[in-house]
């Protein structure tokens, strides 16, 4: 009697949370937990120097791919 009652708490326990996690994956591919407004206020509030230091960042991370890519093509 008691190993069916572990079996079914088992089993519901199972399909419940695959339920849930598939709604947690269905919202987070819907973009139901992007903030927009964060990254708007981070443009607006941000310092002009901080802002250079991320486009540098950016175009550094650009050269580093296309000296890769450049590597790779090379090799082949």
């Amino acid at each position: 009697m008691n190993s069916g009652v572990l079996w079914l708490e088992l089993i519901v326990g199972i399909v419940v949370s695959v339920i849930l996690l598939t709604i947690f994956i269905r919202a987070v591919n819907q973009g139901q937990f992007d903030d927009s407004k964060k990254h708007m206020d981070g443009l607006l509030f941000d310092s002009p120097d901080d802002l250079q230091d991320a486009i540098n960042r950016e175009n550094k991370a650009k050269e580093l791919k296309e000296k890769k890519a450049q590597k790779l093509h090379n090799i082949k």
